[in-house]
């Protein structure tokens, strides 16, 4: 043990005297200090997620460690390489040492280290607590076990099992380079699993909790579903009876994999200098020998010669003819390397990897087209041909050097300009192929997926005039940080730093791309566009950042070193006289970046106002504290639109006039109109009688206008103006989406709202208190005086006429609302003239242009339309057959369909969604390259988002609620359950408990990610996931106790009784709630059924529904006797997830299934009065049972499915 200690006290003191130490216990503190005192630094919650809170302190752990792998391998994978690198091992291993102290001692000193680096997360937090900026409505004192726990439990048994993984890496390889490549390969490996299983959006919760190493996949399993008051008061916990023991099983698992390690190392370690020299000694003796060999040979006898005369030639020859050689040199040099290799290997890897998942995401097949393949391979291949590119910079730098050559190299005849484009264009070439690597595997993988359309112009846009000079720009950045330090792994450090700083910043509100470095804006494919109004943006910001670096690369020339003096002072000299030289091509570059930067700046500037993320919330902050006052200001409300719009597509503009006819509909008279133009869109208002403006906001946001003569109750009054919006060069991000070459979608909000908006208000609460606002205002209860009478998406108007013309180039078509009455092509132009009749509709209204193909079907007297872009021809079909499906099933049940047309419409995918006009739909690109592979498995959300689409037409266009609490609900839920009643009809209960089992998980999730408190579906704000997802299960488990035809029937009821509300009033009267709703579903629903009525839509209720036992016993007669025992528990939760136990005499499903899990046969489900407590009950069935459990089709919202179900226990 003697030795143990003096080996471990020895490790101890290097690495207290190494710098690296403080660096990296300096960079985990400051990362936690800002994770705390700077929320936006790195995001671990919501806003009501406590900063310090157990869940936030576990998540950050866990995302250090997870990056910090590289920390893990440099210092334990260094401490055993020390007597290797240094050649010291030859003179230890002849002394009398253990194993166990040789080895023993280099590994503890090494996770001691470990341990007091990573410790700097704890502190960071603590201090970062206690600053005065940080914001303490999300910081808690006095819980030291919240920092502790999750560091012993995560970070420590982190560093113990990792560290031994690559102690044994290392001390069995013995070489450096595998040291750091181990590290990086754990970290890339463990993102694309997390990507994986990201894109699978398995709901399988067990193992891929128990064999997750890091620990982020573990922490989705066990808090998936917790609460945000769980989260700010739970710890993981080691408890087998906890979350079915997966964060106990998870530790000992990789604790057991250390130990496993451990052995491994201590037995197959060659503690002896002749075990490990052998293989050099093998060399050293066959080089001996074939020397030998040699000088036995027979030689020719010497004869004299004269020698040849050289030539001797210093012109732009001898230049190429070097730079050609030395080029080849180095990429020789780069290929002959194993980290290369490896790093290329990795590369495929993830290429082929990530591109077989372009065709599969989140349970949905889509066609790998060659944007999705060029997202998916690139992802995680840009990062390693980044780390490419800064290793084998500085590698090239330094490699004479670190050959002990330089002396040799620094005399030899060539130009330094020679010698540093060699290295460039070796780097260059590398990377190139490289990128012809991960080009090839996105063909691959397009080709197994079985799609052929291959795009080899995009794949070179983006991968040779996007990614590669990105790339080289990091490299140029890294030759002059290489050439500048005196350390190579410094260099590495202040690149990577470099590198990173772009999000920081980004969080710091620097968002400006001039400012950024390695910024460029962002941008989106599409195959309706390609890179479109991207372009420009992105080549000027390629050029100025490329322009910088190039600019410091010729430094670097200059700054060189050669020669045996090092110092600054002697590379300054030199740097003097190599600069008249190289003063040209620093003269281009400084004139390519105030160029380049000039005309950005101009752009996006002068032309275009920039404004950051801060700016524009400062702008939404001073509305509501100048406006708010007038929400509540009455106003007239709009009850007829005419506009005509000229669309210019190619230029992202438009223009145009509007007419709004408004109706006093409230008892007084109103003297002023007020305005809100949240675009900035509107101008030239006019009305038809006499006005004065009386003031405008600042960006004319707001606007009031004082009418000279008061309009009268039930007095209309003509309004007048002008809309458009010119776009101006190019943005720095911000541009707007809805304005494109091909696919332009812009809906009424171009147009002005009267009086004050609430859609302008900062909706979150951790942005309100930034602003110093107040808790953003619930919608009014049910029965507001003012909110019933109030239409829930249309404010400003209750239902209104509608027509309008358009025009668009000729090569385009032109779409809105209405029935077109005509279309002609004039000037060059094509003019669309669309009404809506006598039909009345939202004020709810979209623009489309586009270059379409069309396919159109009469289907029972409804023209059935789809516009589609020509790249996209294959769910065409698909969305037919949904809207002839729904037709026939929403008519059949609910009410006629009110319009003779039902088109859907393809925008570019800029924006990922579907919404819904009257008879309008414009879905985003994504929908159409969705596909089926396995109609009894995948889910075809394609078919189900038309079908959800088309309901809107009644649940919206024809049923509108006030805006009150709730009233979300009965456009979303109802449209999302009438849906999936459609998807039902065509694919079957089993695809139905497919897509309810992830709506389940839908819902938990997003309550677990609630940022103010959860209401009850009836009385929903604006809480997606209760209103979709919640209301969708609740509807069909309602349908399932009552009936389908019930349910339609008191559905029917509700919506011939409360449509078109307010649709021919003079006065405003209220429109339907959710109270409405739920006494049209009480009507048919039993006196023993109110109960879920209750529970489903006035309280938040929850059940743990459990299958203790589940056996079978085969009869005389041939048939199986299964007894079943479940438990079944209630519980009410508040807003905030806090649980109360509730009684329990429920109608809940039991059942008996055969099959294999996933794919199982009801034998016998029937519904059974669950009380609480144990209970038992019996089934006798024809075939034999697998598997058998309570609430199977998960109808209920139960946050633990994994026990519902059990296998069955067959006795004899």
């Amino acid at each position: 043990m003697k030795l143990f200690w003096e080996f471990f006290s020895f490790e101890l003191k290097v690495r207290l005297k190494s710098l690296s130490t403080y660096v990296y216990f300096a960079m985990w503190f400051f990362f936690s200090f800002l994770s705390v005192a700077a929320e936006d630094f790195i995001t671990t919650g919501n806003g009501k997620q406590l900063l310090n809170g157990p869940f936030s302190n576990t998540i950050l752990y866990m995302f250090f460690t997870l990056f910090g792998t590289i920390v893990i391998a440099a210092i334990f994978g260094t401490s055993v390489l020390r007597d290797f690198q240094r050649d010291t091992f030859q003179l230890i291993f002849t002394k009398p040492i253990t194993k166990f102290a040789y080895l023993g001692g280099r590994w503890a000193g090494s996770f001691v280290t470990c341990v007091f680096v990573f410790s700097g997360m704890v502190f960071g937090e603590a201090i970062g607590s206690l600053m005065p900026w940080a914001d303490h409505t999300r910081i808690v004192s006095g819980h030291a076990w919240w920092y502790l726990q999750p560091f012993l439990s995560i970070v420590v048994v982190q560093i113990f099992f990792l560290g031994s993984i690559f102690f044994l890496v290392a001390a069995l390889s013995r070489k450096i380079v595998i040291v750091y490549l181990q590290g990086i390969a754990v970290l890339m490996i463990y993102l694309l699993l997390q990507a994986v299983f990201s894109a699978t959006q398995s709901l399988e919760h067990f193992w891929s909790g128990i064999l997750d190493p890091i620990g982020l996949q573990l922490a989705s399993v066990i808090a998936r579903y917790w609460t945000v008051a769980e989260k700010n008061s739970q710890l993981f916990s080691w408890s087998a009876y906890t979350g079915n023991g997966v964060f106990l099983y998870n530790r000992l698992l990789w604790i057991a994999i250390g130990f496993v390690s451990l052995g491994a190392v201590y037995q197959f370690f060659p503690m002896s200098v002749e075990a490990l020299t052998a293989k050099s000694q093998g060399r050293r003796a066959a080089k001996a020998k074939r020397e030998e060999d040699a000088e036995l040979q027979p030689r020719r006898s010497l004869v004299a010669a004269q020698m040849p005369q050289v030539q001797q030639n210093f012109g732009s020859g001898l230049w190429f003819t070097q730079l050609v050689s030395m080029t080849r040199l180095r990429i020789s040099n780069i290929t002959h390397e194993l980290l290369f290799w490896a790093l290329g290997v990795l590369i495929a890897f993830f290429a082929l990897v990530n591109g077989y998942f372009a065709g599969h995401a989140q349970e949905t097949n889509v066609w790998p087209v060659t944007f999705l393949m060029l997202q998916s391979v690139e992802n995680t291949a840009v990062i390693l041909l980044f780390v490419v590119a800064t290793i084998y910079a500085g590698e090239l730098v330094w490699r004479e050097r670190d050959t002990r050559f330089a002396g040799i190299h620094d005399a030899l005849p060539m130009r330094e300009t020679t010698d540093w484009l060699s290295k460039f264009f070796a780097l260059a070439f590398v990377e190139v192929v490289l990128l012809l690597l991960v080009m090839l595997c996105g063909l691959i993988m397009q080709t197994f997926s079985g799609f052929h359309q291959y795009d080899l112009l995009q794949y070179f846009q983006e991968l040779f005039l996007i990614v590669f000079p990105s790339v080289m720009g990091i490299a140029l950045l890294a030759f002059f940080v290489q050439t500048v330090v005196s350390n190579k792994f410094l260099g590495h450090a202040i690149v990577l730093g470099i590198f990173i700083m772009q999000p920081i910043l980004n969080r710091w509100n620097i968002e400006n791309t001039l400012l950024v470095p390695t910024q460029s804006p962002a941008y989106t494919y599409s195959d309706m566009n390609g890179y479109g109004h991207f372009v420009a943006a992105l080549a000027w910001s390629t050029v100025y950042w490329t322009s910088i670096f190039a600019f410091l690369a010729v430094l670097s020339i200059a700054l060189s070193r050669r020669g045996a003096e090092d110092s600054w002072r002697a590379r300054w000299g030199q740097a003097r006289h190599r600069l008249p030289g190289l003063t040209p091509a620093l003269g281009l570059f400084v004139l390519l970046v105030i160029g380049s930067g000039s005309w950005y700046f101009y752009n996006t500037h002068v032309l275009n106002t920039f404004y950051t993320q801060k700016q524009l919330r400062d702008f939404q902050a001073q509305y509501e504290r100048d406006f708010k006052k007038y929400e509540h200001f009455p106003q007239p409300k709009i009850i007829a639109v005419d506009a005509s719009i000229d669309l210019d597509p190619y230029h992202r503009s438009f223009s145009g006039t509007g007419h709004f006819v408004l109706q006093n509909k409230t008892p007084n008279p109103i003297q002023q109109i007020h305005i809100t133009d949240q675009r900035q869109s509107v101008a030239d208002v006019q009305f038809d009688r006499p006005f004065h403006h009386i003031s405008s906001s600042f960006r004319d946001l707001y606007s009031i206008y004082q009418l000279e003569t008061p309009l009268a109750p039930g007095e209309k009054l003509n309004m007048t103006f002008k809309v458009g919006y010119q776009s101006h060069g190019f943005r720095d991000g911000g541009e707007r989406p809805e304005l494109a070459y091909s696919g332009m979608f812009f809906d009424s909000g171009y147009f002005p709202t009267i009086g004050y908006s609430n859609d302008v208000e900062i909706d979150d609460p951790r942005r309100r208190r930034e602003e110093k606002l107040p808790l953003l205002e619930d919608l009014p209860p049910r029965g507001d005086p003012e909110g019933s009478v109030t239409n829930l998406f249309t404010p400003s108007s209750d239902w209104i006429s509608y027509r309008t013309t358009v025009s668009t180039p000729d090569d385009q078509i032109a779409l809105a609302p209405g029935y077109l009455q005509r279309d002609w092509h004039q000037n060059g132009r094509h003019y669309f003239s669309y009404d809506m009749g006598d039909v009345k509709i939202l004020d709810f209204f979209s623009y489309i242009s586009g270059r379409y193909t069309v396919k159109k079907e009469n289907y029972k007297g409804t023209s059935i339309e789809v516009y589609y872009d020509y790249h996209h021809p294959w769910n065409v079909d698909d969305m037919m057959q949904a809207a002839r499906a729904g037709l026939d099933y929403y008519q059949a049940n609910y009410s006629p369909f009110q319009f003779k047309q039902f088109r859907i419409i393809e925008f570019p995918r800029y924006r990922s969604f579907a919404q819904s006009f009257p008879n309008t739909s414009p879905f985003t690109e994504t929908f159409f390259i969705s596909r089926v592979l396995n109609p009894k498995k995948d889910i075809d959300f394609t078919y189900f988002v038309t079908a959800h689409e088309l309901a809107h037409q009644w649940w919206a266009h024809q049923l509108i609620g006030g805006r009150v609490a709730g009233s979300n609900m009965m456009s979303e839920a109802l449209a999302e359950y009438s849906a999936l009643r459609v998807a039902q009809k065509k694919y079957g209960d089993a695809q139905m408990h497919r897509f309810l089992s992830h709506e389940l998980d839908g819902y938990l999730r997003g309550r677990s990610g609630e940022t103010r408190k959860e209401p009850p579906l009836g009385q929903v704000q604006r809480e997606s996931y209760v209103w979709y997802q919640k209301g969708s299960l609740i509807l069909y488990a309602l349908s399932d106790y009552i009936g389908e035809d019930k349910l339609n029937l008191a559905l029917h009821n509700f919506l011939m009784q409360y449509r078109y509300a307010n649709a021919d009033d003079s006065q405003s009267g209220p429109y339907p709630d959710t109270r409405m709703l739920e006494a049209a579903l009480r009507a048919q629903t039993p006196a023993d059924l109110q109960y879920f009525i209750d529970d489903s839509f006035e309280k938040i209720t929850l059940y743990d529904n459990k299958t203790l036992q589940a056996t079978s016993q085969k009869t005389p007669d041939g048939k199986y006797k299964v007894t079943l025992v479940v438990e079944g528990k209630k519980a009410y939760a508040d807003g905030n997830g806090v649980e109360t136990s509730a009684s329990l005499n429920d109608l809940i499903d039991v059942g008996v299934f055969s099959g294999k899990k996933g794919e199982e046969k009801p034998l016998s489900v029937r519904k059974e009065r669950i009380t609480g407590g144990r209970q038992t009950f019996e089934f006798l069935v024809d075939e034999p049972p697998t598997r058998a459990g309570i609430d199977p089709y998960n109808k209920l919202i139960d946050r633990n499915l994994d026990d519902n179900s059990t296998d069955i226990v067959n006795q004899k």
